[in-house]
């Protein structure tokens, strides 16, 4: 089969797919490229990157590409094997199946802006523990919630990438309110999901202020 020269134009990391604009040919017509159609998965396709692949047509009649390939991936290849005797463990973990290994979810480091959010929440909550003016079983409450909710983000962070069954954003949210928002944080930005969705991350701050909000309240309710 031929292989043709494109350039990523569009990418939903969320929903793990895209579309590559064909740069070998006058054809504008964008081909669909799945996560697991690219042969290195060891960095996360972005718009922008050039690309050769091979054109198939799927049961229904449309064209996506498969067996896709970057320039800088033989590079990634190669810094990971010099580092092999080095015994560095490259940042990423694989997703197993009982059918097949479908992709590798790559992990990112947390912003210090976001640690410092949560490292400081937390402190207030051990303070008022120690003061014995917070019940420490508030403590237990937000740490059990937000190691479920980082589960179910990874989860759906796999689901996405496998273009399986997801968890609806309602459901996540809801965790969040209920105090799993630290979780949901932390799997946000080390799995980089629903990030770039603007209406979520709106959202998702709302749940987090209406959450310290209740706290808050409690807390008035608890010593006055």
């Amino acid at each position: 089969m031929i292989r043709r020269k494109g350039k990523i134009i569009n990418w939903n990391d969320d929903k793990g797919f895209g579309f590559i604009l064909p740069t070998d040919s006058d054809s504008q017509k964008n081909i669909f490229v799945h996560i697991k159609s690219f042969s290195d998965k060891r960095i996360r396709p972005e718009e922008g990157q050039q690309v050769t692949y091979t054109v198939q047509k799927n049961n229904d009649g449309r064209e996506s590409a498969i067996k896709v390939s970057r320039a800088s991936d033989h590079i990634v290849r190669n810094k990971n094997g010099n580092n092999s005797n080095k015994n560095i463990t490259p940042k990423y973990n694989k997703i197993n199946t009982n059918k097949t290994q479908l992709d590798l979810k790559s992990t990112h480091s947390i912003s210090p802006f976001y640690i410092i959010i949560i490292l400081g929440f937390l402190g207030f909550l051990l303070h008022f523990s120690i003061e014995e003016k917070l019940p420490p079983i508030v403590i237990v409450v937000y740490i059990v919630m937000g190691i479920i909710t980082y589960y179910i983000y990874s989860e759906d962070k796999d689901s996405a990438i496998n273009n399986e069954r997801r968890t609806s954003e309602q459901r996540l949210l809801t965790l969040s309110l209920f105090g799993g928002w630290i979780g949901a944080l932390i799997a946000q930005q080390k799995f980089r999901h629903k990030t770039k969705k603007t209406s979520f991350q709106v959202s998702f701050w709302t749940t987090v202020f209406f959450n310290i909000m209740l706290l808050s309240s409690a807390f008035r309710i608890i010593h006055f």
